[in-house]
């Protein structure tokens, strides 16, 4: 990068980050902060306590019952009435407590994995908040280098004009440009604050007094371009839900058996008689029932599958087209540093020392000063493109898994 525009836009890289040092956060100091605040770890837990109160009332056996019964109450007499009174269990056959147990487990499993998807989707937009503050610092710092050099152009202008060297409306418009120069300026600000504040909502705390780092966003580093697959905790989402689909398989094929129930207890005679009952009753299966619970349990296990390979490949692609994003707004950052800017810097330079001399007019002067801010501004769009591209290729490949927590 020409030495000159590095140092109009490293100023901001200062400025941004010394500002108020016990707020101004790195990206990952900001995405940490935005996790660390979130609602979602306390909406998470309680998930996870309701499914963890689920799987410790799925690991119970059937509550026992007592029945009691009178009969034979009538005349003459009313002597030959009985009572009696059963203690009855269901016996659960087919390991059906087991299989109840590993689906709440699963039930958990897949509200833990989620809940990383969701910590990783807000380190994304964390990302693309901060990478839009970082941009705005920049463009409010380019802002400022115009109105700098508008002063400057209408100091040497009215200097000409005072002389006579120069018509009166020449002056006008030096002012006229040093106005619009300065309302950009605080148009920038604005939209600095503005990005600020947004970046606040999600980490907290006081958005007039929080900075960010603007160092790194002025380098666009070269990326390979993957065939990655699914991230550890993209995959570990269809993990989760496989197993819990085995789990409801197998609860399923365990509902197929029937469970008997077992009973005993006295039985009261009306001439004082005494006796004991037991026996036993066993229902009988609904195969056409159980067979279809069955079959819907394994259709549901084929749609994860099927879910998963979608994804796989429809996550390549994505992660193809975010590298190719990244690498097309590099190449044009790069064009413009190496090939622009360097240009329009030097034909400034040239046209205001032909313009000292009498060489050139106001309105070259303005033009070559218009296509340098122009080209300034384009390279920091071109650099917060390809930074804007690399949130979604970060998030794609994971890269704050990690830091939020994850595998």
């Amino acid at each position: 990068m020409h030495v000159s525009t590095r140092a109009a836009l490293l100023a901001a890289t200062l400025v941004w980050a010394t500002s108020a040092s016990a707020q101004t956060y790195t990206l990952e100091e900001a995405v940490r902060t935005a996790v660390a605040n979130s609602p979602q770890g306390e909406a998470t837990a309680a998930r996870l306590d309701g499914l963890n109160a689920a799987r410790s009332a799925a690991d119970t056996n059937p509550a026992p019952t007592i029945d009691g019964t009178v009969e034979n109450i009538g005349t003459p007499g009313f002597s030959q009435w009985q009572i009696d009174g059963t203690y009855n269990q269901r016996l659960e056959r087919g390991g059906k407590r087991a299989a109840r147990v590993g689906l709440a487990q699963g039930d958990i499993a897949v509200a833990e994995a989620e809940a990383l998807v969701r910590r990783l989707d807000l380190a994304s937009e964390v990302q693309a908040l901060y990478v839009e503050a970082q941009a705005a610092a920049l463009s409010l710092e380019l802002a400022r280098s115009r109105v700098e050099i508008a002063e400057t152009l209408a100091n040497e202008v009215q200097r000409r004009v005072d002389e006579a060297r120069d018509p009166l409306f020449a002056g006008t418009r030096a002012r006229t440009q040093l106005a619009e120069a300065r309302v950009d300026l605080g148009l920038a600000e604005h939209a600095f604050e503005a990005a600020l504040a947004r970046l606040a909502l999600l980490t907290g705390g006081d958005p007039r007094s929080i900075g960010v780092v603007t160092s790194g966003f002025l380098e666009a580093e070269e990326i390979a371009i993957t065939t990655a697959d699914l991230t550890p905790v993209d995959l570990a989402v269809f993990q989760a839900r496989r197993e819990r689909a085995d789990a409801n398989y197998r609860l399923q094929e365990a509902n197929s058996r029937t469970d008997p129930t077992v009973f005993a207890g006295p039985r009261l005679f009306g001439n004082g008689d005494v006796a004991v009952i037991a026996g036993f009753s066993l229902p009988l299966p609904n195969r056409a029932l159980n067979r279809a619970n069955i079959d819907r349990a394994a259709a549901e296990q084929r749609q994860v599958e099927a879910d998963l390979a979608v994804e796989r490949f429809q996550r390549r692609r994505q992660i193809a087209l975010a590298a190719e994003r990244v690498e097309e707004a590099r190449h044009e950052a790069e064009a413009i540093q190496e090939q622009v800017v360097p240009g329009a810097e030097q034909t400034l330079r040239e046209v205001r020392a032909g313009y000292n001399r009498g060489g050139f007019t106001f309105l070259d002067v303005s033009i070559a000063q218009t296509a340098l801010h122009e080209a300034r501004v384009r390279f920091v769009d071109a650099l917060a493109e390809y930074h804007q591209a690399k949130v979604d290729y970060d998030r794609l490949t994971g890269r704050f898994i990690e830091l939020v927590g994850g595998y």
